[in-house]
């Protein structure tokens, strides 16, 4: 069973299990050469630096290393570095979260999202269009767009039981080149 105890956890676990993700660190914010290095490593037209401490918490988008130096002093002590998935939004099918429950009765989701162009993972709560809990044989889970496209990678990945933060593409990205990215694994946090 997966358990995951905060977001440098969930980081860690999305890249152990191999799972597609656009690229995230989570640094110290005196870390300058670690910093450098991501950026000469992912080279992005665009990044976003998050807060570490809290979840919903203070983000920023920034286009290069300046940017991000420049913005270091919005953050105490870490910041995590992610490329950014905005220049990719046109191609955006569904965002949200999932969870499918694994029951002898049989499988259970729990599912929030969006397939509208302003949908991200901040704003799927606020009105999502998709917010239900059912059981995987029920056909409107399944009339979702893009809904068959990440069963199907949970499913390969056998990622039950746990909170999904995902996104669906109609194009291939993230650093593994698939339709689906992961970008966040959640448990007990």
């Amino acid at each position: 069973m997966i358990k995951v105890k905060n977001k440098k956890d969930s980081i860690e676990k999305v890249k152990e299990l191999g799972l597609n993700y656009f690229p995230q660190e989570v640094f110290s914010v005196e870390d300058k050469e670690g910093i450098e290095n991501f950026v000469k490593k992912y080279n992005a037209d665009e990044y976003v630096l998050r807060n570490t401490e809290k979840a919903k918490a203070k983000f920023v988008y920034v286009n290069d290393l300046e940017d991000i130096y420049k913005n270091l002093k919005n953050f105490q002590k870490n910041v995590t570095i992610a490329v950014s998935y905005r220049p990719y939004k046109e191609d955006l099918i569904l965002v949200g979260d999932i969870k499918v429950i694994r029951n002898y009765n049989g499988d259970v989701v729990d599912i929030t999202a969006r397939d509208d162009e302003e949908a991200t993972q901040r704003n799927i709560y606020e009105n999502p269009k998709y917010n239900m809990h059912a059981s995987l044989e029920d056909d409107r889970v399944w009339n979702i767009p893009g809904f068959s496209k990440i069963m199907k990678y949970i499913s390969e990945h056998e990622l039950y039981d746990v909170i999904v933060e995902f996104l669906v593409y109609d194009c291939k990205v993230g650093i593994k080149k698939e339709n689906v990215v992961v970008t966040e694994l959640r448990t007990n946090y």
